[in-house]
């Protein structure tokens, strides 16, 4: 995300993104489950967690030579247990 946002604000500044999976098939945010909260105090925090959510459901803005990316996000919700007391 943070290379992306770079590369879209300074569009000639040269960027490197250092993985140890080149391929992206076993880097921890591939193999990650996930999740989205918007439960944050600070309405900063909101706007990040609402515009990340975003970008997830519509990828377009991602494409490469008019081809999206499967993202795969399947947005399933949380469920919070309590006891009565």
């Amino acid at each position: 995300s943070s290379a992306y946002h770079l590369a879209a604000r300074a569009p000639g500044m040269r960027i490197a993104v250092i993985e140890r999976d080149n391929a992206y098939k076993h880097a921890s945010a591939m193999l990650s489950a996930g999740g989205i909260r918007q439960q944050f105090s600070l309405r900063e925090n909101v706007l990040m967690s609402l515009y990340g959510a975003d970008m997830l459901r519509d990828p377009s803005g991602l494409a490469v030579d008019e081809e999206v990316p499967d993202l795969q996000f399947i947005e399933r919700g949380y469920l919070f247990l309590a006891p009565e007391q």
